[in-house]
């Protein structure tokens, strides 16, 4: 479980200034009422979620991207290191996210390691390091060989 914590002060009527002079409406966030807040409080909310990890390996997934040429290519750079691998697919809400699954259980670390870890390797941060809809800029410069 992780935790981020954002803090404001309870400005008018069920709007928080957050630090960044941004403003956030209680019912984002809640469908009741605001309580009796007296202004200029002091306001800390936190957000709690439970992060997926697809690079560490589970169920020998060791590496998740939107982009299906993405993963097909990194998928071939793994068979060219003798690692088997396979694509899988998932939707997800609006999305569809494919996985790179490792077969053997005692290859997981080095398809690791190659894909971002290693310095020698592909060092590519994941497609969610950029914001919505950019393409993936580490997987984009290791393809044109920057």
């Amino acid at each position: 479980m992780k935790l981020i914590k954002i803090n404001g002060i309870y400005s008018n009527f069920g709007t928080i200034k957050i630090d960044s002079l941004k403003s956030i409406e209680w019912n984002a966030f809640s469908s009741e009422n605001p309580p009796n807040i007296p202004f200029g409080s002091k306001i800390e909310l936190t957000i709690s979620f439970d992060e997926k990890n697809y690079l560490n390996g589970h169920e020998g997934i060791v590496w998740a991207t939107y982009d299906l040429r993405q993963c097909e290519i990194i998928q071939n750079t793994l068979l060219a290191q003798n690692i088997n691998c396979e694509i899988k697919k998932e939707n997800l809400s609006e999305f569809e996210m494919f996985f790179i699954k490792i077969v053997n259980e005692e290859d997981i670390e080095d398809a690791k390691n190659f894909i971002w870890k290693s310095k020698t390797g592909l060092r590519l941060l994941p497609d969610w390091s950029y914001p919505q809809g950019e393409t993936n800029k580490s997987f984009e410069q290791w393809l044109s060989g920057q």
